[in-house]
């Protein structure tokens, strides 16, 4: 069986739909990184991908992933009670409707300031705005404000993590600094408040994880601590790629401006849904078999990776009638199926290993889709392609803006 690593990395998000459509639907066989390997799809794999009885995760995620993205010792790397109890951190922080909307005073605050600053510039690059406005209104809510200087450095290192865990070579290496250049400010920070020479806000993210314990009843070690920080951070600052394609869909479709511009707040829900369909972002998450298995025709060995589809999913015309035309519509006056729409995975955020952090996503959206409708820009000639073999994608200028006001 040939390895597909080589394959994956140059055709990115293409590969597995590619791969599934020569099998003729069936579940794709194949090694990467030279491990067997089989890609399930559809809802009904969701949710046998998503049982613990299947599927477990301590062990799966490759080092130069955990290197970059999520970190040593990660919730995304637990199974079973640790898991779910870890998870329940993340659950406290990023579901409480009250905290949804302190967030979203701070992402308006920074829009304010960032639109002052963009009044007096001749351009911007939409992607690298976007990311520092994100920066400074997830860490101000976290409870780890920062200067100027901070924010920038910060953002670059967040940045950077994202672009980089799926790549070899100069991106993945800044990728690796990044991480461990916050690791090692945040878990300074964590030791600093429990030892009470700083304070935490009381139900920020930096407080909640210093004070955790875990199933064993024993505090975060620094380091994991500082890991876990940055998987609330990093992720609402990755939402810098959804508020990008947000930018690109509205100048390609400006008929979604007005409603968006309006206030219409089913319709934001609506448009933020369809960003995440549409757009590339996450092309699989993946797992180890935790005993033989069989599925759709196919026995899967213990110890097998595991691959989920996504993007192929979100593009699926037997889920999603002309699933390669940008329609909000779809989602008007309904909540998507969780095992349907599947951007940042599927299951019960609860008790899999679904993303927590999705309504943190459609808070981004929904807080900042209107407001950059209503914006008023100039977009001039600039190369707006989206390469799918480039995994994360995002518009190749960034999203070039000017004079806005």
């Amino acid at each position: 069986m040939f390895d597909s690593t080589l394959a994956l990395m140059t055709t990115g998000y293409a590969w597995l739909p590619d791969s599934r459509r020569r099998t003729g639907g069936k579940p794709v066989r194949t090694r990467l990184l030279g491990k067997d390997t089989v890609a399930l799809h559809g809802p009904e794999a969701v949710r046998f991908f998503y049982d613990e009885r299947h599927i477990h995760r301590h062990g799966a995620l490759p080092t130069p992933v955990l290197d970059t993205l999520f970190g040593r010792g990660a919730v995304h790397t637990l199974d079973g009670p640790e898991h779910r109890t870890r998870k329940g951190l993340f659950m406290a922080l990023l579901k409480d409707r009250g905290g949804l909307h302190s967030l979203a005073e701070h992402l308006n605050a920074q829009w304010e300031r960032a639109r002052d600053r963009w009044a007096h510039r001749d351009q911007i690059v939409l992607f690298e705005e976007s990311g520092l406005l994100l920066t400074r209104a997830i860490c101000d809510w976290s409870g780890l404000p920062l200067d100027d200087r901070a924010a920038e450095e910060t953002a670059r290192d967040l940045i950077a993590m994202v672009d980089g865990f799926a790549s070899a070579g100069p991106r993945h290496l800044r990728a690796r600094r990044a991480r461990s250049r916050q690791e090692a400010r945040i878990a300074e920070r964590v030791e600093a408040v429990r030892r009470g020479t700083r304070t935490a806000p009381d139900g920020s993210v930096l407080k909640a994880v210093a004070a955790h314990r875990d199933a064993d009843g024993n505090p975060l070690d620094p380091h994991t601590a500082a890991v876990e920080v940055l998987n609330v951070i990093r992720p609402t600052v990755a939402v810098t790629w959804f508020l990008t394609f947000a930018a690109h869909a509205l100048h390609r479709w400006p008929e979604h401006r007005k409603l968006l511009a309006d206030g219409d707040g089913p319709y934001a829900r609506a448009f933020a849904h369809e960003v995440r369909r549409f757009y590339p972002f996450a092309p699989f998450v993946g797992g180890l078999a935790v005993t033989d298995l069989h599925w759709d025709g196919e026995d899967i060995p213990a110890g097998t990776m595991v691959l989920l589809d996504l993007y192929g999913q979100n593009h699926d015309p037997q889920l999603w009638p002309e699933p390669y035309t940008f329609d909000p519509t779809r989602f008007l006056g309904r909540e998507p199926d969780r095992d349907i729409l599947v951007p940042q995975g599927g299951g019960d955020p609860a008790a899999d290993h679904r993303c927590p952090g999705e309504d943190v996503t459609l808070t981004v959206l929904e807080t900042l889709a209107p407001r950059l409708a209503a914006l008023r820009y100039d977009v001039p000639d600039q190369d707006l392609r989206i390469p799918l073999g480039r995994m994360p994608t995002a518009p190749r200028s960034g999203f070039i803006m000017t004079s806005a006001r």
